[in-house]
């Protein structure tokens, strides 16, 4: 029998559109649809065995919920998350969390223990597996177990409506093994430290859990990848070093050709938009404004090469510095690797080899990297550049003078 087959009073009708909503919810959540994916109505209502009517109520409930947006005559996608809303979720998921342990190392009961570690073996059976959408589910358990053991109910209200959000932000990560299996050893580590009843390093340990990842993340969205590099004090993940190594010496640094000007536009357009940048300029307008870089402005425009692939190019030029010993430094203006190759510390790597082959030793390179941009601002940090100056900015409003 299908979904449609129930019976379709009022009453039974809401159950069957919860059912449509809770399906389409799961093909998201397995990866089938990714964040900015239109879902197909009618493909669905197929699929279901229903009518494009629960179809359609079940997309405004997944609206509601965070999972979807609707767009004006053009229906209802996978909704996408900005660095900047990335941001601000974890920063409210760390006050949510860092109170609720708090409050739990002095409150669980064995009751509470004990869901939260059905939700740990949940997480690790998920990791053991390589199983995302399962480990998507647990790892949102693990932590609404964590909230609700520390008896605030508006704390365990607020997350679970960020929970939404919080499964959007796991589908874009797309974590691999070794990080399904990371996640699941620092939840161990988490619940280990709230049955020693241990405030501070309970707090300590969910803080670095939720800020690493809200890192990782960032950096994944941002326009440069990621880096492998270690903050100061920080130790280099074996697996992550194992991956960057193997990028060395693949990654090649050719310099630009005028029939690159096409693709390079279409780069600088991701790069803008992925960074939050304001720019507004068609591919086109774009394509014109790298022939003037290099034509008349003395830009140098480099592609990166992995394995024949280009993955990213950067936009640098000399320019006129008399505080430096050598009278000039470097302005390093674009930097951009493609999208499907920000994993891995190939950002990391790509701007290695375009120092070893276009700077000399001694020069200072500096750049810009917008509010907007959070994750460019790790990427940058963690490849040994230091904050210098803050670049602000006002739009002077019209006097109304008589």
């Amino acid at each position: 029998m299908t979904f449609e087959q129930q019976p379709t009073s009022h009453s039974k009708r809401r159950p069957l559109v919860e059912t449509v909503a809770e399906e389409i919810a799961r093909i998201i959540l397995e990866g089938e649809l990714r964040p900015g994916d239109k879902l197909n109505e009618v493909e669905i209502a197929r699929r279901l065995g229903v009518s494009r009517g629960p179809v359609r109520e079940a997309a405004r409930q997944l609206q509601e919920a965070g999972l979807l947006e609707s767009q004006a005559f053009r229906g209802s996608f996978v909704r996408t998350l900005s660095q900047r809303e990335v941001a601000d979720i974890y920063a409210l998921r760390s006050l949510l969390e860092s109170t609720a342990i708090a409050e739990a190392t002095r409150l669980a009961t064995p009751a509470d223990l004990a869901e939260i570690e059905l939700a740990l073996q949940a997480t690790e059976m998920a990791a053991l597996a390589n199983a995302k959408g399962r480990m998507i589910e647990a790892d949102v358990a693990f932590h609404t177990a964590i909230c609700k053991a520390g008896h605030n109910q508006r704390i365990t209200d607020t997350f679970i409506k960020l929970a939404a959000e919080l499964r959007l932000v796991h589908l874009l990560m797309n974590p691999g093994p070794q990080h399904l299996r990371a996640a699941a050893k620092c939840h161990a580590a988490i619940l280990s430290d709230l049955r020693s009843r241990g405030l501070d390093r309970a707090v300590s340990t969910i803080r670095s859990h939720i800020n690493d990842e809200r890192d990782e993340v960032l950096q994944y969205l941002g326009p440069h990848g990621d880096s492998v590099a270690a903050l100061p004090g920080e130790g280099l993940a074996a697996d992550d070093g194992h991956i960057s190594a193997s990028l060395r010496g693949r990654i090649e640094v050719r310099e630009h050709r005028r029939e690159d000007f096409g693709l390079l536009a279409r780069m600088n357009r991701e790069l803008a938009d992925d960074e939050g940048h304001r720019n507004p300029m068609s591919v086109a307008q774009l394509e014109q404004r790298f022939e003037r870089f290099v034509d008349q402005e003395g830009w140098s425009v480099d592609l990166f090469l992995l394995d024949e692939e280009i993955i990213g190019y950067a936009a640098h030029r000399r320019e006129p510095d008399l505080a430096e010993p050598s009278g000039e430094r470097i302005h390093l203006r674009q930097f951009y690797i493609v999208r499907h190759r920000r994993r891995g510390g190939a950002g990391h790597v790509a701007f290695e080899e375009l120092v070893r082959a276009r700077f000399d030793a001694g020069r200072r390179i500096y750049l810009e990297v917008i509010e907007n941009n959070p994750g460019g601002k790790i990427f940058w940090l963690r490849t040994g550049f230091t904050p210098y100056s803050t670049i602000m900015e006002q739009v002077i409003v019209a006097n109304d003078k008589k």
